[in-house]
């Protein structure tokens, strides 16, 4: 019979193994399927404010558009939540009428930009804020040094590589230059803070449900357990 600290012992080392074969196993059926993520099926995509017709959903869509929010909005955000998890490799995101690699009017607005995954279980068209944050970019185009600090130049598209981070929301958004120093003090109403985009893409993989295979494991482990008892 197993003595108290025997039985410890040998239930710490069968459960770690276990687990960390069924880690393995997750991760390899996972990577094995990574690709490009389609956003736009049973998602709901959000903007905290909206200028005319220029919908958060024209991000998502196969056309030469933009979304766009409102030069009044101090926190100019995009978000899509979608229906269900995935691990993102990366994602990027298009400036204004620019998935075809031309810029459009207004280039050095697309500055200041942070793109986050979050896991989120709100109401998407009205919470901007909520959410648990598993990736953060660093400041993408800080002062519009892409398009050297000028208010006629930008970037066609800033990405960002979450590194496999989990979740089922993707969020973007925009830090208020509210001195226009990213655009030598020069632009309109909407220069500081409006935030427009054409497209957003990701690529990585959904998380899977358990296998069989690892549910077998986990069926192992409870079972060697209930034995050494």
């Amino acid at each position: 019979m197993l003595s108290v600290k025997q039985f410890f012992m040998s239930m710490k080392t069968s459960s770690t193994l276990l687990l960390a074969s069924a880690a393995a196993l997750l991760s390899l059926q996972s990577s094995s399927d990574a690709a490009v993520i389609n956003l736009s099926t049973g998602s709901t995509a959000a903007q905290s404010t909206q200028l005319g017709g220029f919908g958060a959903g024209n991000a998502l869509d196969a056309l030469i558009n933009f979304t766009h929010t409102q030069s009044s909005d101090a926190n100019p955000t995009w978000q899509v939540l979608l229906p269900d998890s995935y691990s993102f490799t990366a994602i990027e995101a298009f400036n204004r009428a620019s998935s075809d690699g031309a810029l459009d009017c207004c280039p050095s607005r697309f500055r200041d930009i942070t793109i986050q995954v979050l896991n989120f279980s709100g109401d998407a068209t009205t919470d901007f804020t909520g959410g648990s944050i598993s990736f953060s970019s660093a400041l993408l185009n800080p002062e519009n040094a892409i398009g050297g600090g000028t208010n006629t130049d930008g970037p066609v598209s800033l990405a960002a590589s979450p590194g496999g981070a989990v979740g089922n929301m993707i969020r973007i958004i925009r830090t208020v230059d509210t001195d226009l120093s990213g655009s030598g003090g020069l632009g309109n109403a909407d220069e500081g803070a409006v935030l427009s985009m054409d497209l957003v893409t990701a690529e990585g993989s959904a998380i899977p449900e358990p296998s069989s295979a690892i549910l077998g494991m986990f069926g192992l482990l409870a079972f060697g357990l209930h034995r050494r008892r």
